[in-house]
């Protein structure tokens, strides 16, 4: 008898400290998610599809590109949903470049962004003019030659760009500063070198895509010095 008396008391304190603050009760994980973050549909008018991945009930918003991009069979640009299924997205022809939507799936404290990519009609280029690659030495390929005076030093660029959408970088503004674009064309100034010794540096031009991704077109430039230039001349 006391064997049972003592085993009642032994379930009795587990039950009390499983209802205690150091035992809380059991909180449900919520799930929520998507096959991909980046759902790649073609560029004519179509349906394209997401699979979602869920427990709860959530919300689907469409916060960018729904000058293109719906939800099938609705003109919202929120719906929602529950469970595990399928969104079903309608998207018109894109006669252009790539461009891209944002969808937001949220729940309770869970958010997540899905990238939704429509490919363009043509392709996105940022190259060097084909008159203007002579400038480039020929023996090492994207590096140009520089006078050790240096100065103003444009490129035109064959690219899909507008100005704007530009930008330029140097491994060392202290000598390559001063980017500007203007019809295309790509100007820089170079420092005069006063060093006894010639220099490289990195040049980038760069762009955002309709994808958001960063693009970048690269060159380098060795400038002389003056003593080299100097043995050049004699």
């Amino acid at each position: 008898m006391k064997k049972i008396f003592v085993i009642i008391l032994a379930v009795s304190a587990f039950m009390a400290s499983c209802s205690s603050p150091y035992y809380p009760e059991y909180v449900r994980v919520v799930s929520l998610g998507a096959s991909t973050s980046n759902l790649i549909c073609e560029n004519t008018e179509d349906y394209c599809s997401l699979s979602v991945i869920s427990n709860v009930e959530y919300d689907a918003t469409l916060i960018s590109g729904t000058e293109w991009l719906s939800f099938a069979d609705t003109d919202a640009t929120s719906i929602k949903s529950s469970g595990n299924g399928i969104l079903e997205f309608k998207h018109l022809q894109n006669n252009n470049v790539k461009r891209v939507a944002h969808l937001v799936l949220s729940a309770d404290a869970r958010r997540d962004t899905i990238r939704i990519k429509q490919k363009g009609r043509f392709e996105e280029f940022l190259e060097v003019h084909a008159d203007d690659q002579s400038m480039f030495s020929l023996e090492e390929g994207t590096r140009m030659p520089v006078a050790w005076e240096g100065g103003d030093i444009s490129v035109r660029l064959r690219t899909t760009c507008l100005d704007h959408q530009l930008s330029g970088w140097a491994s060392d503004n202290t000598v390559v500063s001063n980017f500007r674009f203007e019809n295309g064309v790509f100007t820089f100034n170079v420092a005069a070198n006063d060093e006894q010794q010639p220099r490289i540096v990195t040049i980038q031009v760069s762009y955002i895509d309709g994808w958001e991704d960063k693009q970048i077109l690269e060159f380098s430039i060795r400038q002389n010095y003056l003593e080299s230039s100097q043995k050049d001349d004699e």
